[in-house]
């Protein structure tokens, strides 16, 4: 019976509002932040947003099937919906999501409750939005110079720029970015990527804050092409879903109460800026243990490998290709001898940015935090990896992979696609991970200084790391975790080799490098 209760509870979520749209809060489990945070999720997905797609899920699952293959899953633990839960780890990371789908699917409502929930005025959150519009210039934008200072001023010192106040708020909302003119959104960018904005020799800066861009689908369309510097400053994409009907006694208790969610948003769950500024310093200490560490970069870093990119090893990887104009497609062929159904290089066209890997880590620190866990879990990346990823990576469409039955369909999902090329590595992780550890010993050797080894004991070293090099070029299929582990490798050889040479010169041992 107990049991019952505590599913009952939580289908209805931890807050409620009656016919009248009142709304009754339960109690938190205690006063931490995290508590709060999971409250204001109940209370937007089961009274504001009505999202019942959960597909953010923990814990082992049971699936149920039809005839035709289709799989409903049934998690053991905790599920959440992506559409309200990254933007809200969007507002206690201060970093930046794009709200994509059709119009009326909730993105601006979204993004608006994340800014009352950061403890705005309803009336500051909709005079801050900007919304795009082929005719939004830079002054429209970020403000424009006084006229009066302009007709006086013998120097640009002496001309005050009138700033727009939303450039200052805690949470900032652009509303169509996609149909802002090319030459503003450079403006954009500069607010977006660095913080600033420069006008006439006169600054001005966004402060830590957190951002939330939409549009109406995630390919750039709109009336301008979206500049790619802009895109790649967005850290994590958010899809928007369809009104489920089975909620429409809902709607009608909103229309007959005259009153939108905004309105009926508690206090209890505004975060005020202290609890803001302590939940994006608690959600930094949130532990990555090493070995999901390790898991991670085992799947991020053989994306960019590319064998047919160049004859010169250091520069077989897709960034090659991308200078000489070069496609994936292009060079992925017979003549490389890997299996295209097994290696991920054959499915991306890019690989992944440093940007990108600190936004990952970053986003899981903040769903471990979340979910009340000190530490982050492998399932946490798994879950989180392939929103960062939606716009940062491009599939490979002509690969054989896609040819393969039932992997076809990947290309029209993008999160099933990035989640899967995740478990397949997650798969072959075992097999190479004795190989990995060897190297991560010499680095770890490494790593401790060279001060006091003398010429014998380098010399031995860079037999070591030679000796392990050989062994896998000579005995290992060149993929892309080997790749990474022989630059890695070779990094450690130049970096004994320099100091070698360096003790060969200088025997009294004075100016080490």
């Amino acid at each position: 019976m107990a049991n019952q209760d505590w599913v009952s509870r939580l289908l209805t979520g931890r807050a409620s509002a009656d016919k009248g749209l009142s709304v009754h809060l339960s109690e938190r489990d205690g006063g931490s932040l995290h508590d709060k945070m999971r409250q204001a999720y109940w209370w937007i997905t089961n009274n504001a947003v009505i999202c019942p797609y959960y597909d953010i899920e923990f814990g082992g699952t049971a699936a149920l099937k039809n005839t035709a293959g289709d799989e409903v899953h049934l998690p053991e633990d905790m599920s959440y919906s992506s559409f309200v839960l990254i933007p809200l780890l969007t507002l206690f990371t201060c970093r930046r999501a794009l709200l994509v789908g059709g119009p009326g699917r909730g993105k601006t409502t979204s993004a608006i409750l994340m800014a009352l929930l950061s403890g705005m005025g309803r009336e500051d959150v909709h005079r801050g939005i900007q919304r795009g519009h082929p005719q939004l210039s830079i002054a429209d934008l970020l403000g424009a110079p006084l006229p009066s200072d302009m007709l006086k001023a013998e120097d640009l010192s002496a001309v005050k720029v009138s700033w727009r106040k939303w450039i200052g708020q805690r949470v900032k909302i652009i509303d169509e970015y996609n149909r802002i003119p090319t030459k503003t959104q450079s403006a954009l960018l500069s607010l977006l990527g660095e913080g600033y904005a420069e006008m006439m020799d006169q600054y001005v800066y966004t402060g830590r804050s957190s951002w939330f861009l939409t549009a109406n689908d995630d390919q750039g369309g709109g009336t301008f092409q979206v500049i790619e510097a802009l895109k790649d400053r967005l850290d994590v994409v958010v899809r928007a879903v369809p009104f489920n009907s089975g909620f429409v006694d809902t709607l009608l208790q909103r229309i007959e109460s005259d009153k939108s969610p905004e309105e009926l948003l508690p206090k209890d769950i505004v975060f005020t800026p202290g609890e803001l500024e302590k939940a994006y310093n608690a959600i930094l200490a949130v532990e990555v243990p090493k070995g999901a560490l390790e898991r991670v970069a085992f799947f991020l870093g053989q994306l960019d490998f590319c064998r047919m990119a160049s004859p010169r090893f250091e520069f077989k990887h897709k960034d090659t290709l991308k200078l000489a104009g070069q496609t994936v497609s292009a060079v992925c062929n017979e003549q490389c001898p890997l299996d295209k159904k097994v290696h991920l290089c054959t499915q991306t066209e890019n690989g992944t940015s440093v940007r990108a890997y600190q936004t990952i880590l970053h986003f899981a620190k903040a769903l471990a935090f979340f979910r009340g866990h000190r530490v982050v879990e492998l399932e946490d990346f798994r879950q989180i990896i392939p929103w960062v990823l939606h716009e940062k990576l491009t599939p490979n469409a002509r690969s054989p992979f896609f040819e393969a039955k039932g992997n076809k369909l990947l290309l029209q999902d993008r999160v099933a696609w990035i989640r899967n090329m995740f478990d397949m590595a997650m798969a072959r992780y075992g097999t190479h991970a004795p190989v990995r550890q060897k190297v991560s010993a010499l680095r770890a050797e490494l790593d401790l200084g060279l001060s006091g080894v003398d010429l014998r004991t380098t010399e031995k070293r860079l037999s070591s790391v030679t000796a392990l090099m050989n062994d896998l070029m000579t005995r290992q299929e060149l993929s892309g975790p080997v790749y990474e582990d022989l630059i890695h490798l070779k990094s450690l050889y130049s970096r004994y080799r320099n100091y070698a040479t360096w003790l060969k010169e200088n025997p009294g041992g004075q100016g080490q490098p």
